[in-house]
């Protein structure tokens, strides 16, 4: 079966071939195919090539594309450093305190007086976002009737923490809240433009809001700050593009899962510090479950067999799950992961078959 028809075999309850499997790649596919990352993020015939090798080596049953937090971070004009070797990082935030163009005592008190001047970003017509598209627009030829194909488009507090620093946004929601709502109506606008995007070329959704765990700013203020945007972004995805949004989320969530499964999901991707078996049990007959096979004790650093094993559990609580289960990684396989374990990884999922 190809990953397309797998796929629909799962949502209509026909026999299909084996458990469907997601590893979260991210860079790595950079050091597979020998890509830059500079060219990973900015190049879009070398996204497509570098989306294009790594599935056809391995298989697996989606693809995600950017823009992601960061593209649309600097489409909203904050900046990323691209580092010849290891991952971008966030550049000085675009909205910190005394930047230019702040005005008014509150704004200017807060760091905010930039979004006077800022507008939502237009996918169809900002050049950051279109380096995208196009990347789209090749994959949509090349691989649309084979595999499922995804847009990201990050988090809506993960791009805010990019733009206004982790601390600072994290005071600000104490401070000055009517501010960080602000931003969050500005990028919950740019992200829903990127939502239409996707829907031209027939793609779906995909969302990792990180700094969204409860872990760092608690439950009280993700429902505030994160689950309205969250929510609308969700509905507005389903309407536009007809498929549900693939969501992961970092962390200790335990305490927002009755926020997570009102979300119109296509699945909920947990981190592998989540007991897969709990969410299974309480999540599980309301909004299919991805995960939870962990990427770097497991995955970059296991044997053979511990990877087969985990894939076996995961597979073996997962398959309970009454809303559907999709194998994953608890979080990106780091890019320093020697290729042939994402194979091991992939063949255990097919030596495993169809639980069903």
């Amino acid at each position: 079966m190809s990953p397309l028809e797998r796929r629909e075999a799962v949502r209509e309850g026909r026999p299909y071939d084996r458990i469907p499997c997601v590893p979260f790649m991210g860079e790595f596919k950079c050091a597979l195919t020998g890509i830059r990352v500079w060219d990973f993020w900015h190049d879009p015939q070398k996204m497509a090539d570098t989306e294009i090798a790594a599935f056809n080596r391995y298989g697996y049953d989606r693809i995600v594309i950017g823009p992601n937090t960061r593209g649309i971070t600097e489409a909203l004009g904050g900046r990323f450093v691209y580092p010849e070797k290891g991952l971008p990082y966030a550049d000085r935030p675009l909205l910190w305190e005394g930047a230019t163009g702040d005005t008014g005592a509150s704004a200017k008190a807060c760091g905010y007086g930039r979004l006077n001047e800022m507008e939502p970003v237009d996918a169809k017509k900002n050049d950051r976002i279109r380096t995208f598209a196009r990347a789209a627009e090749i994959l949509a030829a090349e691989a649309g009737g084979i595999v499922p194909v995804e847009i990201s488009i990050g988090g809506p507090f993960t791009i805010a923490s990019n733009l206004r620093g982790v601390e600072l946004l994290l005071r600000d929601c104490r401070k000055c809240p009517g501010e960080v709502h602000r931003l969050m109506r500005l990028i919950t606008e740019s992200q829903k433009s990127c939502i239409d995007m996707a829907a031209e070329y027939g793609f779906g959704i995909a969302m990792a809001d990180p700094v969204a765990n409860p872990a760092l700013i608690g439950p009280k203020m993700y429902e505030r700050f994160v689950y309205p945007y969250t929510r609308e972004l969700t509905d507005y995805a389903l309407l536009k593009t007809k498929e549900r949004v693939s969501l992961h989320m970092c962390g200790k969530t335990y305490s927002i899962w009755k926020y997570l499964c009102q979300y119109e999901l296509n699945e909920l991707s947990l981190d592998n510090i989540i007991d897969l078996g709990r969410a299974v049990s309480e999540l599980g007959d309301r909004i299919p479950i991805a995960g939870n096979v962990d990427p770097v004790e497991v995955v970059m650093n296991g044997s053979r067999e511990e990877i087969e094993r985990a894939v076996e559990s995961c597979i073996e609580t997962g398959r309970n799950a009454k809303r559907g289960f999709v194998l994953a990684t608890g979080c990106d396989v780091p890019e320093s992961t020697n290729p042939v374990k994402i194979d091991w990884m992939m063949e255990a999922v097919r030596k495993r078959g169809n639980v069903r």
